[in-house]
């Protein structure tokens, strides 16, 4: 019994369709379908039920599966001890975040990881909350850091903090001056609006439109960098997270927590409840974890 042949069928499992797990495991269909075969002729009992659209495990496949994800993910992290040691083969781990909070998370914990795991690589992906969520289904992600913006089957959410949604504006504008400020005391002024739909986007107009408020949304913008164009001069503001803020460290503007309502974001780590996690995966999530739930947001 190959370890080979327990990986695709712990795959298989996972994703349901031969298609994707040969995807994952970047052979080919058949090549895929000749490991699970060889698999259940050592067995002596089919592991799966086969239709032309999907793919159930039978019961004893069910009994068998669990058996035999312990061996898969006990295997890699004898490798991964191994490959610490002695080998020079670089390992990829494929992470997805909102901006802002890639820039304040990512940094704190890739020292300590590389001392740990000198041949994981990272491939940071910046990208929207919604975009986020459908990228970790997907498969494409190893991991995301965002926002969970719609509920996903594919998707698991570890909520991990609250962080409140503001403005930001030239430390000159009046309304860096004022205390107590509420949504309502911004309409006269411009402010920049996502040309995207993003999940801050969403939560911003969700809570407005309960309260009948209505902003003059003027500019428009795709990312953190274009809110930070349209207000690093005159009198335009962009709604945006604190971390954003406190990300780009620009001594010139100034974040305005905002009230009535006060608005906050749901923040955490997505991973995909559709496949198996590497040792090095795991252990990067956790790391993200414990840096969210040390921050005070």
């Amino acid at each position: 019994m190959r370890i080979s042949d327990l990986q695709a069928f712990v795959m298989v499992a996972d994703l349901g369709s031969f298609h994707a797990a040969a995807d994952q495991l970047n052979i080919t269909q058949p090549a895929l379908s000749r490991r699970i075969r060889k698999l259940e002729e050592m067995i002596g009992v089919p592991l799966f039920t086969r239709t032309t659209r999907q793919v159930h495990l039978t019961a004893a496949g069910r009994n068998f599966l669990e058996r035999a994800r312990k061996i898969v993910i006990d295997t890699e992290e004898s490798l991964a001890s191994l490959r610490g040691a002695s080998s020079s083969r670089r390992e990829l781990i494929r992470v997805g975040c909102l901006p802002s909070l890639g820039m304040k998370l990512i940094p704190a914990v890739l020292g300590e990881f590389r001392q740990c795991y000198p041949f994981v690589a990272l491939r940071v992906l910046d990208m929207n909350a919604i975009e986020l969520v459908e990228e970790v289904a997907k498969g494409t992600l190893d991991l995301g850091i965002g926002m969970y913006t719609a509920a996903n089957p594919n998707v698991q959410f570890k909520p991990l903090g609250r962080e409140a949604l503001g403005v930001v504006c030239h430390r000159e504008h009046p309304v860096a001056e004022r205390a107590n400020l509420c949504w309502r005391d911004l309409r006269d002024y411009p402010i920049a609006s996502n040309i995207q739909q993003s999940g801050n986007w969403l939560r911003i107009q969700r809570a407005l439109e309960d309260e009948a408020i209505q902003l003059n949304w003027f500019h428009q913008i795709r990312s953190m960098l274009g809110a930070v164009i349209t207000v690093q001069q005159g009198d335009g503001l962009a709604v945006v997270p604190r971390s954003a803020v406190e990300a780009l460290s620009l001594p010139h503007l100034v974040f305005c927590d905002v009230a009535e309502p006060t608005i906050h974001r749901e923040i955490g780590v997505l991973t995909p409840t559709t496949s198996m996690q590497t040792l090095y995966v795991r252990e990067f999530v956790s790391r993200i974890e414990e840096r969210m739930a040390s921050l005070s947001w």
